[in-house]
């Protein structure tokens, strides 16, 4: 269904399948996954491709470096919907959303809240979100 496989090297976009298929056709799913997604080509590359061409991608948050134990890469939400109407997708660069605390970064309530209500909301920030339209997209390479 979405072209390709997902490589037996990185598990992300297997993963994300598996979540999206178990998804009931209302249905909306959030999942983290490293901030690589969102560019990498080759099989990840038409996945990602057929998902935005379905409409099914309907944001992708990136969040600070460091805020999971174990890892310090950047991370990012993809809100994801089975049988959406519109194929453009917001973005919401919350990556300097955090409070520097010893050893790791920290989501507090007024950063969730911020990007709960940016997302609620689907407004376009200077700098912070934007409601990207599907040719916006296409003329991205769907990156």
């Amino acid at each position: 269904r979405f072209g390709k496989l997902a490589p037996k090297s990185k598990a992300d976009f297997a993963f994300l399948l598996h979540g999206f298929y178990h998804l009931k056709e209302s249905g909306t799913m959030g999942i983290v996954l490293p901030h690589g997604v969102l560019f990498r080509g080759a099989a990840e590359g038409t996945i990602r491709q057929s998902l935005l061409e379905m409409g099914a991608i309907d944001a992708v948050i990136g969040l600070p470096a460091n805020i999971f134990f174990g890892t310090s890469i950047p991370t990012t939400v993809i809100i994801l919907e089975k049988n959406r109407s519109r194929r453009d997708v917001l973005f919401i660069d919350a990556s300097q959303d955090f409070e520097k605390r010893k050893n790791q970064n920290v989501l507090l309530d007024e950063h969730i809240d911020k990007i709960v209500s940016i997302y609620k909301k689907r407004e376009d920030i200077e700098r912070y979100a934007h409601v990207a339209s599907f040719d916006e997209i296409q003329e991205n390479d769907f990156n």
